[in-house]
């Protein structure tokens, strides 16, 4: 067993553990409305979370809402378990790990599914490498970061090349502007990059060998304390409106939004006036059969070990 995977599944249990009775505890404001702390990432999936919080639809929805920024996902994970957030944004992978080890947490919609005509991850080949066939990559080497999302769409977007995971020889590099930095210059032969840093390295001599668009593997969701939507679920139907306010408004208002999306989603510079803003479509509950094939993912790499069903993962009755 990898000590990486050790590593990983010894954290979750020590943080759900600590985390057992801890319930996101409701604060106040003036006004005496509940507030929803709520977790982010720097990352252009999120982006009607930012505009929805810089347009004041939040506030036009009556929600005291207190955007936390994080700058990892784990940082993020840690605070939610510790009680100290009220929902997140992230992947669909972590609120089933976490759900898994008695974190009390539901996803009530998904944000963002990566159509066909953008992309949000990509395999790509270092400048030395562009030559060789993804067969030839897979069993070369492919960085990544293990146990996470990236592993699973490598394995995933591998197999539709048939390439099956025993032939994958997956290099250990979590630090993504490092695993970055080291595709470039040829250190390792290929790497699963996520946007904008994908553009960011085809630019400079990489080649995409594949990528998720239309895939449908990459979702992200939104998720929140199930203390908290038994207590308010009129209020997460209220978070929601705000968020597909901020949609709307994005999809038509692109160049209003660029600076917020370069600004909070950390957008390299040579690429902020150019880097295509995505449409957002209307919030919508995963899909059964996307949840099930990460979690059985999960089940296979001994992550999680219990039995859970889509509806103890997915809570239903929340969208606007």
């Amino acid at each position: 067993m990898k000590v990486t995977k050790v590593l990983f599944s010894m954290l979750f249990y020590l943080l759900s553990v600590s985390a057992i009775g801890v319930c996101a505890e409701e604060s106040k404001d003036i006004k005496g409305l509940p507030e929803i702390r709520f977790g982010t990432l720097p990352v252009i999936q999120a982006l009607p979370i930012f505009v929805a919080d810089e347009k004041g639809y939040f506030r036009e929805e009556g929600l005291n809402v207190n955007l936390i920024r994080f700058n990892s996902a784990m940082e993020k994970d840690v605070a939610f378990t510790s009680g100290q957030l009220t929902g997140y944004f992230g992947d669909i992978m972590t609120p089933l790990v976490l759900k898994a080890n008695n974190t009390p947490i539901k996803i009530v919609s998904t944000i963002f599914d990566t159509p066909k005509n953008q992309r949000m991850f990509a395999v790509l080949a270092s400048p030395k490498h562009g030559n060789k066939s993804i067969s030839e990559l897979a069993e070369e080497g492919l960085a990544i970061s293990s146990n996470t999302i990236m592993e699973y769409l490598a394995v995933r977007l591998l197999a539709t090349k048939k390439v099956a995971p025993s032939r994958i020889k997956f290099i250990e590099i979590k630090n993504i502007p490092i695993r970055l930095q080291m595709l470039m210059s040829g250190q390792i032969p290929s790497a699963v990059l996520p946007e904008p840093l994908a553009t960011l390295a085809e630019q400079k001599g990489c080649k995409v060998i594949l990528d998720d668009a239309g895939a449908g593997l990459s979702s992200t969701i939104l998720a929140f304390h199930e203390n908290f939507l038994n207590k308010n679920p009129d209020l997460v139907r209220r978070f929601h409106r705000a968020i597909e306010k901020a949609s709307t408004f994005i999809n038509k208002n692109h160049d209003e939004v660029r600076s917020v999306m370069n600004r909070e989603c950390r957008i390299p510079e040579n690429l902020q006036k150019v880097f295509p803003i995505p449409e957002f479509k209307r919030l919508v509950l995963p899909e059964n059969t996307q949840v099930m094939d990460v979690y059985n993912w999960l089940k296979e790499k001994k992550i999680i070990k219990g039995e859970l069903k889509y509806s103890q993962m997915v809570a239903d009755g929340f969208l606007p």
